[in-house]
């Protein structure tokens, strides 16, 4: 058969293709690609652009050429089935890549076994439901030896009752047992993808070493997997929602201790021991974050996120993942930022008629008034136009007052991009609520001298804020005391004046570091520290008089820490909240607000 002809063929395919998904199922025509696309796949789905595509010289290839209904109906599957989108199809990975913590080359195998799982919930519902030949597509695909394959090939012969042999080679040993969960695994998840990948992980990660990973067998079995054989995502695409789904690292349950797979009352399941909480250690920067036994629900962190990313072929970075994962977990938590009267709204008043001239705006042109002056309208000379004065009005507008953030990124901290860091979080939100009423935020990330990094001066960018955000040094301690001058002070040597251009609130991420915001006042030894000159001449201190904002410290350090008592000396002014978990973000963010807002006067928001 001719190429052209086997377009032509494959292309009367697609209304049946259509069909076997119901009769009300739309989706433009596939694309049938005559020259090889070198794509490891002769059939994918695009998400981004949501159309088939089909590597006609593939096909060819592969001897699959007879089958256009199923490969193409395969593929509307990956659509109206599974993974569906691309945040489906994160969130699948997601409890894929949980299931397989324990196998080696974890995140290399996560587009595999996602696919596979999708693979298997499409084609038993082609060939139950539709009544398409999906068994014969299987005859006519290369199938290789290896236990994975012989586990998916002995599944659908028990989902399909063709009995054994039919799918499977007769000479390799096949998983029996884990085939029988498997199939029961597929019909219990038919409609909950997410719901069944974590327990199919499990079920073959045992298998996977064994796995033959040469890429010619791999596409031989995979029908097209959608997000994994080809990405159409622009650079840095983050689904959204992924990152704040709880339950998405939960751990995985196997199919044989799934209620919903054997039938059993959950409460009759052995269930193992809950993970040793992770204190965390103060010294060395970490704290305790959520375990998986948590209420709050099992969220991805950040590096999880990313692998989860990776895995799918997205082009992202972990700094823009990061930046995703921080900019939704701080979307619940934003505050009402404040706000200063500027100036008194004026209104617009009607004023008198004047001569519209040739030049001036055709729209300015009143109709009305110049025909009531002239029937004969003569450019120039009988035109007029409305003129507008204004009045004082009744009510005053207002500034939102900038924001000064300055985050801590020495040794001691955390590092954002790597896990989750409440301090770091609440640093988001300041930011957030700022950009979301209007203000300019200056982010500035720190660590030892000259290691400054950030937005360079006050924007309305998030990204470039969250970026400042997410970024992270590692080393030493000096709290960048010369920005925070040339921000609110001015240049002491070149006489420029400051940056800022009005009322703005100076907040500091760190923790015991901050002392080092009052290092020109202060002498001793570190661990005894004594002013040397009133704490009312230090940089803070005047930086934050003539931001006339208002300053906070959110620190990482445990309530009643000796820093704590050093700050109300070095330090005064400044509001301080301490933050190490998430239930102290939630304490942190109520607060803010209460002290920025509780005293204002009723109605003067």
């Amino acid at each position: 058969m001719s190429e052209t002809a086997l377009a032509e063929a494959w292309a009367e395919a697609w209304p049946r293709a259509l069909a076997a998904w119901g009769p009300y199922t739309r989706l433009h025509a596939p694309v049938l690609h005559e020259a090889p696309q070198r794509q490891r796949s002769f059939a994918w789905f695009s998400t981004a652009d949501v159309e088939v595509h089909i590597d006609l010289a593939e096909v060819v290839r592969l001897g699959v050429d007879d089958h256009p209904v199923e490969v193409l109906a395969h593929e509307v599957g990956h659509h109206l089935c599974s993974p569906g989108d691309l945040r489906q199809s994160a969130r699948i990975a997601a409890r894929v890549r949980v299931g397989l913590q324990e196998a080696a080359e974890v995140d290399g195998m996560v587009a595999l076994v996602s696919n596979l799982w999708s693979d298997m919930l499409i084609n038993d519902r082609l060939q139950r439901r539709a009544g398409l030949d999906m068994v014969g597509l299987w005859h006519a695909l290369p199938r290789p030896r290896e236990g994975l394959w012989q586990l998916v090939m002995r599944t659908d012969e028990i989902l399909w009752g063709t009995g054994p042999g039919v799918l499977t080679a007769p000479d390799v040993d096949v998983p029996e047992s884990e085939a029988l969960l498997c199939a029961r695994l597929v019909r219990s998840y038919a409609d909950d993808p997410v719901g069944g990948a974590a327990g199919f992980a499990l079920l073959v990660a045992p298998l996977l070493p064994a796995l033959d990973r040469d890429e010619k067998a791999g596409t031989a079995l995979r029908l097209g997997s959608g997000l994994v054989c080809r990405q159409h995502e622009p650079e840095g695409s983050v689904p959204r929602g992924v990152a704040t789904e709880t339950g998405l690292g939960a751990p995985a349950v196997h199919p044989a201790d799934d209620a919903r797979v054997v039938g059993v009352d959950a409460t009759q399941a052995e269930t193992p021991d809950d993970p040793a909480s992770d204190d965390g250690d103060p010294d060395d920067g970490t704290f305790p974050t959520r375990s998986a036994s948590d209420v709050d629900g099992n969220t991805l962190e950040p590096a999880d996120l990313h692998a989860v990313l990776r895995a799918l072929g997205l082009a992202t970075t972990e700094a823009e993942a990061a930046r995703t994962w921080y900019q939704e977990h701080a979307a619940r938590h934003l505050v009402p930022f404040p706000d200063r009267p500027a100036s008194t709204v004026t209104e617009p008043l009607l004023g008198a008629h004047e001569t519209w001239d040739v030049g001036d705006e055709l729209a300015d042109v009143d109709w009305g008034a110049s025909v009531a002056r002239s029937p004969v309208v003569v450019p120039g000379m009988t035109t007029v136009r409305r003129t507008w004065d204004e009045q004082p009005g009744d009510e005053t507008a207002r500034q939102p007052v900038d924001l000064d953030l300055y985050l801590d990124s020495s040794g001691s901290m955390p590092d954002p991009v790597r896990r989750r860091a409440p301090i770091a979080l609440a640093g988001a939100v300041l930011a957030l609520s700022a950009l979301r009423a209007g203000a300019r935020v200056q982010a500035t990330t720190w660590s030892g001298p000259d290691q400054i990094a950030g937005t360079d001066g006050f924007t309305r960018d998030a990204n470039r804020v969250l970026d400042a955000i997410v970024a992270h040094f590692g080393g030493s301690t000096s709290f960048p005391l010369p920005l925070l001058a040339r921000t609110h002070l001015g240049d002491a040597v070149t006489g420029a004046p400051p940056t800022r251009r009005g009322p703005c609130h100076v907040a500091v991420i760190s923790d015991d570091g901050v002392t080092s915001m009052a290092d020109d006042v202060t002498g001793g030894p570190w661990n005894r520290p004594v002013l040397v000159a009133p704490a009312s001449t230090s940089v803070a201190a005047r930086a934050l008089a003539a931001a006339d904002g208002g300053g906070s410290l959110v620190l990482q350090v445990y309530p009643g820490a000796s820093v704590l008592s050093e700050i109300d000396w070095m330090l005064p002014g400044y509001d301080v909240y301490p933050v190490i978990t998430d239930a102290d973000l939630v304490r942190f963010s109520s607060s803010f607000a209460r002290r920025l807002w509780g005293a204002r006067p009723r109605g003067s928001l």
